[in-house]
């Protein structure tokens, strides 16, 4: 038997599966975009590279003949005072040294003597004048012969004494051990004097400068904490980086603050701002986005509505922009907008406050 429905119950049914559709589907989380408010600021890019620390100062200590170690007084890692006592050497050869010294000298003043005598008999015709000459000759060999002796004293050390303050970074001579003039005995470096060296790839250092300035993230501090340093020297030689395996420049920076607790051989991270700073609006390279034809951002009004803008744009080296065309100060804009957005859409913002100053005016930060 066929039955017939009326018009009111089917679309009374309509609704009611419509509603029921609605509830089966799970809620859509929603996407926050983060937003900024545009401000005039200065920059032109930076480049991040790696490098390592080093003494500015290291003595390597040498003797100038080979002698035999009697003490050490001192450890690696000991900090030494400027004249203290780092180590003695066998006394045997230069008491021999001495011995030969003291006969010659005896000898010297003997031929002076006999001389003298010769010299004044020979105006009296009772010595001949090649005796007196053979004199002579005999004092000048004999003072030749002294100052080797004193010459040869001087180069066997005693002892040696620290020439400067510092710390003891490597120790090479042992006890009983035979020195080779051409090996240092220890090295003597500095810590208060020290430098970063830099890898800069070759095709980043047109924009690396003397005196440029740039921050340095030990990585004793995890990279978590910023010190502000200033180039000193640039190297006209290329190298290949030991890690990298690229042609680089290495570059010097010296640290315009202390920096605890690192010591050369540690590894830095570096950040080198380039070039003359440029004011403009200096937005991140992440609030940009492209089309097919033009370069455009989303500007926003802060709660929740977008649009479109079309800009212009330099770009500096790193993670920012500069917009020459297309936003204006004040002016709220995404930084992280995707593909998906479109012009009047409403969605979640977060506005965020940034500072011009990336950094504390005692230079750190904590990242």
């Amino acid at each position: 038997m066929n039955k017939k429905f009326s018009m009111p119950i089917l679309i009374s049914a309509f609704f009611i599966l419509a509603a029921c559709g609605q509830k089966s589907k799970p809620n859509q989380p929603k996407i926050e975009y983060i937003a900024e408010k545009a401000k005039l600021d200065k920059g032109s890019g930076f480049i991040d590279v790696d490098g390592s620390v080093e003494a500015n100062d290291t003595k390597k200590i040498f003797v100038d003949k080979k002698l035999k170690v009697k003490k050490v007084f001192v450890q690696e890692g000991d900090f030494i005072e400027k004249g203290e006592l780092l180590m003695t050497f066998d006394e045997t050869e230069r008491n021999n040294i001495k011995r030969n010294l003291e006969k010659e000298q005896l000898n010297l003043s003997k031929l002076k003597r006999n001389y003298a005598v010769e010299k004044e008999l020979y105006k009296i015709g009772g010595s001949s004048a090649n005796l007196v000459k053979d004199l002579s000759e005999e004092i000048r060999i004999s003072e030749i012969n002294i100052d080797h002796y004193k010459e040869d004293l001087e180069k066997t050390a005693e002892k040696i004494e620290s020439p400067v303050s510092g710390t003891i970074t490597t120790l090479y001579a042992q006890e009983n051990y035979s020195v080779n003039t051409d090996d240092p005995l220890l090295e003597l470096t500095d810590l208060s004097d020290i430098k970063i060296v830099l890898e800069v790839p070759e095709y980043e250092v047109k924009g690396i400068k003397l005196n440029q300035k740039l921050v340095i993230k030990p990585e004793v501090f995890e990279k978590k904490i910023s010190y502000l340093g200033v180039i000193t020297k640039i190297s006209r030689v290329s190298q290949v980086s030991k890690t990298t395996s690229e042609n680089i420049l290495q570059v010097e920076v010296k640290p315009t603050e202390e920096i605890p607790h690192i010591v050369p051989g540690f590894k830095v991270s570096a950040r080198i701002y380039l070039g003359n700073d440029e004011p403009g609006i200096i937005i991140p390279v992440t609030s940009l986005l492209f089309d097919g034809n033009d370069y455009f951002i989303y500007i926003t009004d802060g709660v929740g509505k977008i649009q479109k803008r079309t800009v212009e744009f330099k770009e500096l080296k790193g993670d920012k922009i500069i917009i020459t065309k297309g936003l204006v100060q004040g002016e709220i804009f995404l930084t992280n907008p995707d593909d998906t957005l479109n012009s009047k859409d409403k969605i979640e913002i977060a506005l965020i406050e940034v500072s011009n100053s990336s950094f504390q005016k005692n230079g750190r930060k904590s990242q």
